[in-house]
């Protein structure tokens, strides 16, 4: 699966420019960070995935992630949709 559908978007950062940098989802707590492109609206976000990834399915949560110097930061997430 390479592209992904939220609803229900809640972002934690204040600084937009956090979404400029590389950015990266995880699927499941337990899931591999995957880098991705993430185009957000008000309460809806489209994410395309970088690379290949399997069992996606709606009601999981996608969370973002940016990395620093001092590792990963949260951004936010969703809910999956399709």
């Amino acid at each position: 699966k390479r592209n992904i559908s939220l609803k229900d978007i809640n972002i934690i950062t204040n600084d937009k420019k956090d979404f400029e940098k590389e950015l990266f989802v995880k699927v499941r707590s337990t899931g591999k960070l995957i880098k991705a492109k993430i185009s957000i609206d008000k309460k809806s976000a489209n994410v395309d995935l970088l690379e290949e990834e399997h069992g996606i399915a709606p009601g999981q949560a996608c969370v973002f992630y940016s990395k620093n110097n001092y590792g990963f930061k949260v951004l936010g997430g969703g809910w999956i949709t399709k």
